[in-house]
């Protein structure tokens, strides 16, 4: 009986630490001083990646070809991450992102410093791979992507879509709000393409919660 108390002490006391860990994660990630501190740090990191290609020799068309093609891959990461990271329920940053559904329009980031170690990571490893002078110009168009990605997110939750002046930005926010209604569609905040591509684009939108709507395909 003495260890079987044990043994429920320490599940009582993880699961205090989860949840505690959990209610922090949430406060930082709502946050204003890391919501503003991670567009400082989002938009700093094309230029810092574009400077150490830039440190070695380079041509137009393969800075071009690099940065296109990070641009190219991160439109496909953040749909896989959005539809199967951020909506899958066992996922440990489901809840953050659920919040977001609940409440659209309150800031929320991740921790400001996470594109900047990420890509950090990721460049080092491609950088033994590749030429340096390619890593570091695939990576600044995976920055560039993800700096387009937080723009046009925060444009969609602050701006009614009668103010936004070009069509092109107006589907993507029309997009987007059919997914904050429809949650199982529409992953591509930048772009349709993968939507398309997974037949989860969907133009019409149907108020339901999100909870209720939250079962992968």
């Amino acid at each position: 009986m003495i260890e079987v108390a044990r043994k429920l002490s320490i599940a009582t006391r993880i699961g205090q630490v989860r949840y505690a860990a959990r209610n922090l994660a949430q406060a930082v990630s709502e946050s204003r001083t890391n919501y503003w501190a991670s567009y400082v740090t989002d938009f700093t990191c094309p230029f810092l990646f574009a400077y150490f290609g830039m440190r070695h020799e380079w041509s137009w068309l393969s800075t071009i070809r690099s940065c296109m093609s990070g641009v190219a891959v991160f439109s496909l990461i953040e749909y896989s991450t959005h539809r199967w990271l951020l909506h899958d329920q066992k996922s440990v940053l489901f809840q953050l992102h659920e919040a977001h559904h609940n409440n659209p329009e309150k800031h929320s980031a991740f921790f400001f410093p996470t594109s900047i170690v990420v890509l950090t990571l990721v460049w080092l490893l491609l950088a033994k791979a590749l030429h340096i002078q390619s890593a570091s110009f695939f990576i600044c168009g995976i920055a560039t992507g993800y700096c387009y990605f937080g723009a046009l997110h925060h444009l969609e939750h602050t701006t009614r879509i009668n103010q936004i002046p070009f069509r092109w930005l107006q589907k993507r926010w029309a997009a987007h709000s059919v997914h904050h209604h429809l949650d199982r569609s529409n992953f591509g905040v930048i772009s349709s393409f993968w939507d398309d591509c997974f037949w989860t684009q969907q133009n019409k939108k149907k108020r339901m919660r999100f909870g209720m709507q939250l079962r992968n395909k």
